[in-house]
């Protein structure tokens, strides 16, 4: 009876230590763990934007050196270009006016809070996409920016602050015109690939206002006029030529549509022209950038850097989860020297 015990103690530890080399070894994906949180943090030393809508959009994941946009924004012919801060911004605006038009469901929603923040929690690695709602406060309304965040593996636990940009206006009765042109960037022999005109859809508070064709006819440009401010306005260009890329680059005013020529070749280089932002009115711009700051939780030590993708820029972005590889491996190993030390002893032949 003790040799029977001693040898199901034995395969008991055997089937252990399989289990933690295994676990050792695995790959941690935090993604599935959900433990990550971002807050938005909308308020400068002059305001406090307490009550502004936003939206979180999981649009992609890293892989290698580069992102791949996934899910619901994954045919969408977008580039992040050479990871500067303006193509990435440029790359923000499209996947949010894509994603009014086509009415996707965002991750999570809510509203700031009264100290001008929105947190959003169980989140898992990946590339997120956050838009927000225009605001009004008595005769001002503000705009925010929509904003890329990569969210990595690193870490246990992992909080992110990221401080939106934004713009605000006062709110007056003349009339402002709206413009939307289409930019072609390419040599001269790609532009045989470029169609003779372009669809676009005008889209007023998230609501199709207006659809639009852009050609040589009108120099690829269009204008409209509006007799009250304060509305969300998007562009979308449908029906995107093959071997072209789409970026959407605007001001208060203005929304320009680039497609950029891709070709065969598998990467491509986006300039983006980013035009300041003049006002209307007492229109001007705050201070406030693009760029999140990273706190952790779980130590006072300073955030860990982002990393450098392809084309030399970077993606404010959080923490790969592999501190229990080293302990599992060891107590894997220790496992196995304890099956070989209680190995059951034979009994001695009493004859």
């Amino acid at each position: 009876m003790s040799t029977m015990k001693n040898r199901m103690f034995a395969a008991l530890i055997s089937v252990l230590c399989v289990l933690s080399l295994v676990a050792g070894f695995a790959p941690h994906d935090s993604y599935a763990e959900n433990n990550k949180t971002l807050t938005l943090i909308c308020r400068s030393d002059d305001v406090t934007l307490a009550g502004m809508r936003w939206k979180l959009y999981r649009v992609g994941e890293r892989s290698g050196d580069e992102f791949v946009f996934t899910g619901d924004f994954a045919d969408y012919p977008v580039s992040l270009g050479d990871m500067t801060e303006e193509s990435v911004n440029a790359a923000a605006k499209t996947l949010e006016s894509y994603a009014v038009a086509d009415s996707i469901a965002p991750l999570a929603q809510g509203k700031t809070d009264s100290n001008g923040e929105k947190l959003f929690d169980s989140l898992g690695a990946g590339l997120y996409l956050a838009t927000g709602k225009v605001l009004q406060v008595g005769n001002v309304y503000y705009v925010p920016s929509a904003l890329l965040i990569e969210i990595t593996d690193e870490g246990a636990v992992f909080d992110y602050d990221a401080y939106p940009k934004f713009w605000y206006a006062t709110l007056g009765s003349e009339v402002i015109a709206y413009t939307v042109k289409k930019v072609w960037v390419d040599d001269d022999a790609a532009s045989q690939a470029r169609p003779v005109n372009v669809t676009v859809d005008l889209y007023k508070d998230e609501t199709l206002e207006d659809t639009v064709v852009l050609d040589d006819s009108n120099d690829w440009e269009y204008r409209w006029v509006e007799l009250a401010d304060g509305y969300e306005w998007h562009v979308v260009e449908r029906n995107i030529p093959v071997d072209y890329e789409v970026s959407i680059d605007f001001n208060e005013t203005q929304y320009l549509i680039k497609n950029s020529y891709v070709g065969a070749s598998t990467t491509t280089t986006t300039t983006t022209v980013i035009t300041t932002t003049s006002g209307t009115g007492s229109s001007v711009e705050t201070t406030s950038t693009n760029v999140a700051k990273t706190t952790s939780t779980t130590t006072a030590a300073p955030p860990p850097p982002t990393t450098t993708a392809s084309g030399g820029g970077k993606i404010p972005q959080t923490g790969q989860l592999w501190w229990p590889v080293i302990p599992l491996s060891i107590g894997g190993v220790l496992m196995i020297v304890v099956g070989f030390m209680v190995r059951p002893k034979r009994k001695a032949d009493a004859e």
